[in-house]
């Protein structure tokens, strides 16, 4: 009966100690790595010092490297997220996002060149860096037609 008991509680032990393990490697698939954790925090620092151009670029080249994960990655979405929050602090950003949802309530779709006259107090540059941003995360498509560039508002992101 003792040796019963015994058996039991290092049954009992071993199973706790396996359960913990399996779900701290699981909780460790969620955490982002520390390469991605590092860039997402020179990012924020870069934004808080008013350096929105070359953190919009960062992320760009962020976006850039999230393509090459795979489609089933866990990490992809964190990050993801954690980018979202770093553009919706963008001025720019923000507003051309805005700009592009107003201008296609009225029509399908707005001429790339109208859509940078009417924002002309934003450099070009910043205007379509904000555009690639927005159509990797599902905000806007891009197409051409007859010579001009389309953009087109996309009211439900799939990203």
């Amino acid at each position: 009966m003792h040796t019963l008991i015994v058996t039991c509680l290092g049954l009992l032990a071993l199973a706790i100690i396996g359960w913990q393990a399996w779900r701290e490697r699981a909780h460790d698939k969620l955490r982002i790595p520390p390469d991605w954790e590092a860039s997402l925090v020179r990012m924020s620092n870069e934004q808080t010092r008013g350096r929105h151009r070359q953190v919009r670029e960062s992320v760009l080249q962020a976006c850039q490297r999230l393509e090459r994960y795979p489609v089933k990655s866990r990490v992809a979405p964190h990050v993801r997220v954690r980018l979202a929050v770093l553009l919706a602090r963008d001025p720019v950003y923000t507003e051309v996002v805005r700009a592009i949802r107003t201008a296609c309530a009225a029509e399908p779709a707005v001429s790339e060149m109208a859509l940078c006259v009417g924002m002309r107090q934003y450099l070009l540059e910043d205007i379509r860096q904000c555009m690639e941003i927005a159509e990797y995360f599902g905000q806007i498509r891009r197409r051409e037609q007859a010579g001009d560039s389309l953009v087109i508002a996309s009211f439900h992101p799939t990203t």
